[in-house]
């Protein structure tokens, strides 16, 4: 745990016993479980007693992998932090009828989980959404236990379903936006991680008073190397300008979008685009890059690989759907940010990505791949605006995005939780 190494840990006369409950939590290598797998750990090192409620992990490969087996139903510990899995449908794929199962059946496996597994031994309650099931349980619990109950809100299930792009996506916007207000409107304190998601919730009726605003921080340690030597880890030539874009591969991030820009860049060009990372739409996106030279589908990387991927790269990519207008921030950027590489975002025009990126990435408006291939060459050929790019990344991400800070205010917060009572 040497990267908590800097957080002060607190002396007190009793322990707080924390309960957090989420969908997504270690080992799943990207999204939601980088954060709070690093605030579970964070929270421990600072004194407190921290126990996870979560999933089987899924994400972003929509199916248990065959090396994380072993993490089945039951109790177990990673790195002081006591966690009870429950065992759920995993859809291979996503539409509306199968996302409201796979929420049914996470409340309901949770919820019996719980009865089994949990007690009720705790200071406060914590539930990380957009998982609606995570935040009615986590609700639940911390009623009948008469504590604090504290929500994290990285997404919206009610905004995410009907921008998404999904089929039936506004039938489950509207069951979802009544079950989240349920969670959000009996939350002592919310957590929300740009100002767009802070004035959805103040928008749905969410006191002010009890909305804190504490940006998604680089929970990855993340060093720049030089950008030969990472190329060689991947076998990619020295010469080519090499854009890459990380993470899942869903509906909302319409790498679609990305496959129609590299199909218009000029012929001869030097340009390779690689979409690194799973997801539901990974097979389709296969199938859309074979036979193309200048764009590949390749799978996610470790942990230990990471920064080098990012190091390799020419440009790294965000790109979203045109419909993402109120959706929270890419996991990604903190990552990409601090790597000191330029990011290149194609993201709707006001949106949050585009608010919280104006200035200190080149912005491109989502679904346009002609004006994408455009702009990827035009970068490809000014190595002065890429370096410029880069250094005002990483200015920022420093200012901005430290882990240091982000952890001392959830801890601040917290506290604040358990004090409440």
């Amino acid at each position: 745990m040497g990267k908590f190494a800097r957080l002060n840990h607190q002396s007190r006369s009793e322990v707080s016993r924390l309960l957090l409950v989420t969908t997504n939590y270690w080992p799943e290598p990207t999204g939601i479980a980088v954060y709070t797998t690093d605030l579970a750990e964070s929270l421990t090192v600072a004194g407190h007693q921290v126990t996870v409620l979560t999933s089987l992990p899924h994400y972003p490969w929509w199916k248990i992998p065959a090396e994380f087996s072993h993490l089945s139903e039951g109790k177990s510990s990673h790195h002081g932090v006591s966690v009870i899995r429950a065992n759920h449908l995993v859809p291979p794929k996503m539409n509306a009828l199968l996302r409201m199962r796979f929420e049914i059946s996470l409340w309901w496996n949770l919820r019996r989980v719980s009865k089994r597994l949990l007690g009720n031994d705790f200071d406060s309650v914590m539930a990380c959404i957009p998982t609606v099931a995570a935040g009615i349980i986590g609700r639940k619990i911390a009623h009948q236990c008469g504590i604090p109950f504290g929500l994290i809100v990285q997404d919206l299930s009610g905004a995410g379903a009907k921008q998404s792009g999904l089929r039936g996506g506004a039938v489950i916007s509207k069951v979802a936006h009544f079950v989240e207000g349920k969670a959000l409107h009996g939350a002592d304190g919310l957590v929300v991680v740009s100002p767009a998601m802070r004035d959805v919730v103040v928008g749905l009726g969410v006191p002010q008073s009890r909305v804190t605003q504490i940006n998604n921080y680089s929970a990855r340690e993340i060093s720049s190397s030089d950008k030969d030597l990472a190329r060689s880890r991947f076998d990619w030539a020295s010469d080519d300008f090499v854009v890459i874009h990380t993470g899942n591969m869903g509906a909302k991030q319409d790498l679609e979008n990305v496959v129609r820009a590299a199909m218009a860049l000029h012929v001869g060009s030097r340009i390779k685009i690689y979409l690194v990372g799973h997801g539901n739409q990974e097979s389709k996106l296969k199938e859309l890059c074979e036979g193309k030279e200048n764009i590949s589908v390749l799978p996610a990387v470790s942990d230990e690989d990471y920064s080098a991927l990012l190091s390799a790269a020419d440009l790294l990519l965000v790109n979203e759907r045109s419909t993402q207008m109120e959706m929270s921030l890419p996991s990604k950027l903190t990552s990409y940010l601090y790597s000191e590489r330029p990011v290149l975002a194609a993201v709707p025009r006001g949106g949050a990505t585009w608010k919280f990126l104006d200035g200190v990435a080149e912005l491109v408006e989502a679904g346009d791949p002609v004006a994408l291939a455009r702009k990827i060459e035009e970068l490809s050929g000014h190595p002065e605006k890429l370096g410029d790019l880069a250094r005002r990344g990483r200015e920022f991400a420093v200012a901005n995005l430290s882990p240091e800070v982000g952890r001392k205010k959830y801890l601040d917060w917290v506290e604040g939780l358990i004090a409440s009572r």
